[in-house]
C-alpha cells in the first residue's frame, strides 16, 4: 500500500483581519487537520475543533467570542465526521501529530483515544507552565487527557523511511512544528500556524502572541526546504480549500 495524505476541513474561524496578518475588516478561515494512510499505520497532523464547539454555548467558543473570533463547525465537519466520511475509523488512528496545543489544532484529541501523540518536547512542556500556557493560549482540558505521549526535539522521521517528516519551525508557540509529507508523486510541506497564509510569505505579519524572530527564521528555513514540485498547504489559507481543495478530501 502506497502512501496517502487527505486533507480536512473542520470549521471555519471568523476573525479580524488584522489579528490573522491579512488585509481587510474580517477573513473566515478554514481549520484544517490531515490524515497520513501509512502502511505503517493511520496518523493525523493535527486534529481539528472539540465537537462541542458545534454548541454556540460551548465555553470554549464563547470565550472565543468575547474576543471577536467566532467558531463555526458544523456537524458534519467535526472531526468524527470528516474521519467517517474517508471511512476511517477514529479507533484506528495510531498517531496524532500535534503541530502545536492550540484549540483549534489539538481540541479533537479526544476522538482519538487509542493514539499516541507526538509532540515536540519544548511544546510540551509549555503546555505544562501556567504562566507559558497563559501567554500563548494553550488549553490543557484539550490535550491532558491521558494519551500515551511521544516527545521529539527538533527534527524526526516519523516512520524511519523518509516520508513524513516532523519540522521544527518555533515562534507561533514555543515548540511548533511542521510537516513534510513525501508521497510516491507528491511532496507537501504542512506548515500549519508557522504561515497562516500565503501573503504572509510576502508581508510577514505575525500574530501579536507569538516570537516573531523566530517565525521569521522558521519560515525562511521551510522555504528553503522547497524542490521545484512542493506544494506548500498553509496553515488557514482560504484560497487552499474552496472549489478545488490543496489536498484531496475524499479517497478514490
Amino acid at each position: 500500500m502506497a502512501l496517502k495524505l487527505y486533507g480536512c476541513v473542520c470549521g471555519h474561524l471568523d476573525s479580524a483581519a488584522a489579528s490573522m496578518g491579512v488585509a481587510g475588516e474580517r477573513v473566515r478561515a478554514p481549520m484544517p487537520f490531515y490524515v497520513i494512510d501509512h502502511p505503517k499505520g493511520l496518523t493525523l497532523f493535527d486534529c481539528g475543533l472539540h465537537e462541542g464547539m458545534t454548541d454556540p454555548d460551548e465555553r470554549y467558543r464563547r470565550l472565543l467570542a468575547k474576543q471577536d473570533m467566532n467558531v463555526e463547525l458544523p456537524p458534519d465537519e467535526t472531526p468524527a465526521a470528516r474521519m467517517e466520511a474517508l471511512d476511517f475509523d477514529p479507533a484506528a488512528v495510531k498517531q496524532v501529530v500535534l503541530s502545536h496545543l492550540h484549540f483549534d489544532h489539538a481540541g479533537g484529541l479526544h476522538r482519538f483515544p487509542n493514539a499516541t501523540v507526538v509532540v515536540q518536547k519544548r511544546e510540551w512542556e509549555a503546555g505544562f507552565d501556567d504562566e507559558v500556557a497563559a501567554r500563548y493560549g494553550l488549553p490543557k482540558a484539550y490535550f491532558d487527557l491521558g494519551h500515551k505521549v511521544k516527545t521529539i526535539d527538533g527534527e524526526h522521521d516519523l516512520f524511519g523511511d523518509g516520508s513524513v517528516t516532523c519540522l521544527p519551525s518555533y515562534g507561533h508557540t514555543p515548540g511548533h512544528q511542521s510537516l513534510r509529507v513525501r508521497t510516491e508523486d507528491s511532496d507537501h510541506i504542512l506548515t500549519s500556524d508557522a504561515c497562516y497564509f500565503c501573503d504572509v510569505v510576502r508581508s510577514r505579519s505575525f500574530p501579536a502572541f507569538a516570537d516573531k524572530a523566530a517565525m521569521n527564521q522558521a519560515l525562511d528555513g521551510l522555504l528553503g526546504l522547497m524542490e521545484p514540485d512542493t506544494v506548500m498547504v498553509f496553515g488557514h489559507d482560504p484560497d487552499q480549500w474552496g472549489d478545488a481543495p490543496v489536498l484531496p478530501t475524499r479517497r478514490a
